[in-house]
């Protein structure tokens, strides 16, 4: 399929069109020959290579001149090799197919098929600006995007794209006001779906049985807090039916699903008046006394009071302890002698329905699964049906309601045909972004809102999906509009139409062409009514460069040294800022390891600033926050947030309560005591602490001694090395970083530790930055130099600036005192996710190798299994599962090329990063199945064709 390498054949790139071949069902068969990807294998820039080629349609396309006609002005999307033509309008760019797709019927269902990098954003505002101009009023258009920041820049660029045309009149003064109330009424009403169903239910909550419109918990912090608040409930429920059974009182009438053969749910929604019946019965029985009705008329009015969730949670967690004493006073009273099971000794085991370290925080999983898509409680097993309801039930006894709850009850409202009618009126025109990214319940309002109508415009790329553990249904969401209002007959005719935006105003054709071929796997071979979402990407003319490098290396060290020295090449030529380079990794934590941590201490030792996204920086890590405190307060003893976390963190044999009465030492004495000679005066109390704990402590202070008097006799990286031996290396990460697998270990064959390689890579770039040391240290600075505290105290500073900088959304922080930086900006690592919907000139992806990216296959999520045994669909899918798995890991590789625009650089490892992977995944070490093998430069790397 491929051509053999040709000693003799330079990079080559030509302008093609793509040749797909007709199935016999007259669908699109998009093959490899179809693309051409000029690439090189070398790691040094500096070296002269041959060019390769990765297809033969490099024989087969002729040069076609590529299309330039242009509208209007301004797209983000488009390059600086578009032709301008002016125009009367030079607020919008668009080329002739943009232009078109506009100004289609807008009574009538439109799929626009948007490529990355495609001007998809630009097309949707130039129809909402069409439609105004055919005499729709704008305020009646409704523009549906996925997220705040993306809803955000639609109202700018629609606000432009009016002031431009004379569609709206403001003040001079707020000609930039998008946010102007004139401006607003002027404007369609665009946000995201869950901001217009707050919006609904504000109107219509008491429909849904509100006496006033729930406030959002919006934060994970609110929903983990509620999740344990539904945790206790259950249990609350489980004592109260146990005090029915002690005092004879007979139970409710079981809920119609329970007489179906169901499981009854644990929770109960109407505790409080049966807890009363309990506590009247009690006094009559046992003489319990309290004055419940008081304590509970006083909760309900600080209730009102206090708006703050985590206050009206402490009311009930108070109203809980008092049910609790009941209970452990009637089961002391009567339980005991029946012989009753002590519940408070025998509560629910959630872990084994919720199997994981963190049980919570595997119950908030499945919850978010669970609503996302709609599923009913009453559907599943009785544990995690009865976890559903307590949350639920936890969520309105505040008076709450999350995200998916706006969707849901959005959907509810809709269900009323006078709710319906009213909303469709004042919405008749509905435009919705980012469609592929939407959830069953988003899809479920669009087709209320629009079947029937069909004034609805869904612009999306199927291929840039990568939310389906949000809850995302993107095969599914298609399928219905393809089915509802594409493909639906009026009349003998189709009722809607799909156009396609192809041209890539981003990356490079050679980048255009690899992520042609990656999307080739983001579909099934055997869906043929999604498989004409397909169409191939084309690019504009571009300079004859090697855009793609693809590289082998032995191991992280090897890969993060190639990288960081390719960034430095690069910002050393000018041609850009450190801004404009993204490190792109599958995920930032894979169980105990950090897939970028390796490249972060090359980029510390080469001094190049850096920020961290969509997940924590090594910087931000346990064992080196534990480090840099180490540090400071050898630095400064005075430090007490340095002392306190080591006094917590790192002395041994001291608990909460000694390290409380430590605390308190000196608080009567006219100078208040700093924390560390609250802790040398506590260490020979004989009367405040334990032998053992005395014993820890005056380890600790001698071992900070010890480092202070070897100042002028050490150097710095020997005292480095001797903390990490005392105190780093047997710390542990925490729960979710207990797997020793990257730590020094000659048995293990791993490297030595990553932590004190970055820490002294730190020193390096400490060394070679003499701007960040004091005249006397700067001196006195090397690696064979003794340390002194100068030295010290500057090392220290400069721990806590990096740290900070690493994850400050990209605006590196500085002295006051401190010399601009060598590079502007910061090189951004990132995942994937997080990645979505930004360019970078250069990207660089790592560890691209099978079973990091893409993932390997991990099982179905238990919302999903459970949702099996009563949906056949579900069991379906599920069967299906390991296939949809790695078409939505193709869907994040595509998304990961399409980032580039000028330079995509591809990090292959011949090894896994760390020894136990390869027991894992019981195998060789393998390239990535998103590369094409000719791109593979070891025989190692041989794997499965692309494309099913």
């Amino acid at each position: 399929m491929y051509d053999d390498f040709n000693d003799d054949l330079m990079t080559v790139e030509t302008n093609s069109r793509f040749k797909c071949s007709q199935g016999n069902n007259g669908v699109q068969q998009l093959t490899m020959d179809d693309y051409v990807v000029s690439f090189t294998n070398a790691k040094d820039e500096r070296v002269q290579v041959q060019g390769f080629q990765s297809a033969k349609g490099l024989l087969k396309t002729s040069n076609i001149k590529q299309e330039k006609d242009v509208i209007v002005v301004d797209s983000d999307e488009s390059s600086d090799e578009v032709v301008v033509v002016k125009s009367p309008e030079p607020a919008i760019r668009l080329d002739e197919t943009q232009a078109r797709i506009a100004k289609l019927s807008f009574d009538h269902p439109l799929l626009v098929v948007a490529g990355a990098g495609s001007g998809k954003t630009a097309t949707l505002c130039a129809r909402v600006i069409e439609i105004i101009k055919s005499g729709v009023e704008a305020p009646r258009v409704l523009v549906i995007t996925f997220t705040n920041k993306a809803a955000d820049e639609l109202k700018q660029r629609i606000f432009r794209y009016m002031q431009a045309s004379g569609l709206i009149k403001v003040d001079d003064d707020k000609k930039s006001a998008v946010t102007s109330k004139s401006a607003m009424r002027q404007m369609p009403y665009a946000s995201t779906f869950h901001s217009w169903c707050y919006g609904i239910l504000m109107r219509f909550h008491t429909r849904l049985g509100f006496n006033r419109c729930p406030l959002v918990a919006a934060t994970e912090a609110e929903h983990k807090k509620l999740m344990y608040l539904a945790k206790d409930q259950l249990e609350d429920c489980r004592r109260l039916v146990q005090c029915e059974y002690m005092l004879n009182i007979p139970p409710p009438p079981l809920p119609q699903d329970a007489q179906s053969g169901l499981e009854p749910s644990i929770y109960i929604h109407d505790t409080e008046s049966r807890w009363n019946e309990v506590l009247l019965m009690a006094k009559k029985t046992t003489g319990f006394s309290i004055d419940w009705q008081k304590i509970t008329e006083e909760e309900e009015k600080e209730s009102v009071k206090k708006s703050k969730f985590t206050e009206r949670a402490k009311a009930k967690i108070q109203h809980m302890s008092l049910t609790h004493a009941l209970y452990q006073h009637l089961h002391s009273a009567i339980g005991q002698g029946r012989g009753l099971v002590d519940l408070d000794e025998n509560q629910l085991d959630l872990g084994l329905a919720f199997p994981g370290k963190d049980t919570i925080q595997e119950m908030m999983f499945f919850m978010y699964r669970s609503k996302s898509k709609g599923y009913n409680p009453a559907q599943f097993p009785q544990i995690e049906r009865s976890v559903l309801e307590a949350y639920n039930g936890t969520l309105r006894r505040f008076g709450l309601v999350d995200f998916d709850d706006l969707l849901d009850m959005a959907n509810q409202l809709l269900d009323n045909a006078e709710v319906l009618q009213e909303i469709r009126n004042e919405f008749p025109y509905l435009l919705v972004d980012e469609f592929q990214d939407f959830n069953r319940l988003q899809t479920q309002l669009v087709l209320k809102l629009q079947v029937g109508v069909g004034r609805v415009t869904a612009v999306g790329d199927l291929k840039q999906s990568i939310f389906e553990f949000r809850g995302a249904t993107c095969e599914e969401n298609y399928h219905i509009f393809l089915e509802q209002f594409i493909d639906a007959q009026v009349e003998g005719r189709a009722l809607g139409a799909m156009e396609t935006l192809t041209t890539n105003y981003r990356s490079h054709k050679s980048i255009v062409d690899l992520s042609n071929i990656v999307a080739l796997d983001t579909v099934d071979e055997k869906d043929t009514q999604l498989r004409r979402l397909l169409t191939p990407s084309t690019a504009l003319d571009t300079a004859p460069v090697v855009p793609v490098t693809v590289w082998n290396t032995r191991d992280i060290r090897d890969e993060a040294a190639t990288i960081s020295s390719r960034i430095k090449a690069i910002l050393d030529k000018g041609d850009c800022l450190a801004s404009d380079i993204a490190v792109i990794s599958r995920c930032l934590n894979f169980g105990s390891y950090k897939p970028t941590g390796a490249i972060e201490t090359e980029l510390l030792r080469k001094g190049i600033p850096f920020v961290v996204r969509g997940g924590h920086s090594a910087l931000k890590s346990k064992r080196m926050q534990l480090f840099m405190a180490l540090v400071r307060i050898i630095a400064n003893p005075d430090d007490d947030i340095a002392a306190e976390y080591c006094l917590d963190e790192l002395v041994q044999n001291i608990g909460p309560v000694n390290s409380k009465k430590i605390r308190g030492l000196g608080k009567d004495k006219v100078r208040q005591l700093s924390l560390f000679e609250q802790m040398t005066h506590a260490s020979t109390n004989t009367s405040l602490l334990t032998k053992s704990a005395r014993t820890g402590l005056q380890a600790f202070l001698g071992d900070v001694e010890k480092w202070q008097q070897l100042m002028g006799d050490k150097t710095l990286e020997w005292i480095i090395k001797d903390i990490f031996a005392q105190y780093i290396l047997k710390v542990e990460e925490g729960d979710e970083d207990k797997d020793k697998n990257v730590e020094t270990s000659a048995k293990k064959g791993d490297i030595e530790d990553p932590l004190l390689d970055m820490v002294l890579a730190i020193l390096d770039s400490l060394y070679q930055t003499p701007e960040l040391l004091s005249a006397t240290a700067s001196a006195e600075a090397g690696n064979d130099s003794p340390c002194t505290m100068e030295l010290l105290q500057a090392y220290s500073s400069h721990l806590c600036l990096l740290s900070t900088a690493a994850e400050d959304k990209g605006k590196l922080k500085t002295a006051k005192d401190q010399k601009p930086a060598k590079y502007e900006g910061a090189v951004v690592i990132t995942t994937v996710h997080q990645a979505k919907g930004l360019e970078w000139q250069h990207v660089f992806l790592n560890h691209f190798i099978e079973n990091m990216f893409p993932m390997g296959y991990r099982g179905v999520s238990k919302a999903d299994k459970l949702r099996a045994m009563t949906d056949p669909v579900v069991g379906i899918q599920i069967a299906r599962a390991s296939a949809l798995h790695y078409r939505e890991e193709s869907r994040l590789g595509y998304v990961a090329i399409t980032r580039a625009k000028v330079g995509l650089y591809i990090s292959v490892l011949d090894t896994y990063p760390v020894f136990w992977m390869g027991k894992i995944f019981d195998g060789p070490c393998r390239a990535s199945r998103f590369l094409p093998d000719i791109m593979c430069t070891t025989t190692s790397s041989k794997k499965r064709r692309i494309g099913y």
